[in-house]
């Protein structure tokens, strides 16, 4: 067997991150081989289907927009440094899985967060926005 298989915990909130590798059916970090994760607590799987799992999950969390006071805006502009700045918002320092980070902007007036891959564009953040703003009006 070639290639790496990842341990997924079953019950843990964070799909992005295998709880352990395998390479050649041993762990990476610990010795352990796949026999020592129990079926009802870990599910063992291929670099594909983590990478499929993985993306599914993140596109879940991702673009979820809910309307936040200023205070909130304000705190969150405070408590840690963003990361990468647009016009009107910016994203938080500290991920909260992987490549996403939590985004927050002022528009027209308001103030809104949701969670974005660090990379993503300031028209695909805004296109967004103004489809979250029109679809609940």
């Amino acid at each position: 067997m070639t290639g790496f298989q990842y341990v997924i915990k079953k019950d843990q909130e964070y799909k992005g991150y295998p709880w352990n590798i395998l390479k050649n059916g041993v762990d990476l970090w610990g010795g352990k081989t796949k026999e020592d994760y129990p079926e009802n607590e870990f599910e063992i799987m291929s670099e594909a289907e983590y990478h499929k799992m993985r993306d599914e999950f993140t596109n879940h969390v991702c673009g979820k927009w809910k309307e936040v006071s200023v205070d909130r805006h304000n705190e969150m502009l405070n408590i840690l440094p963003p990361v990468k700045w647009t016009k009107g918002g910016f994203f938080i320092s500290e991920p909260y899985v992987l490549d996403i980070c939590p985004f927050h902007q002022e528009y027209y007036g308001q103030y809104y967060e949701a969670k974005f891959r660090i990379n993503t564009s300031r028209d695909e953040i805004l296109r967004s926005l103004d489809n979250f703003i029109n679809t609940r009006s």
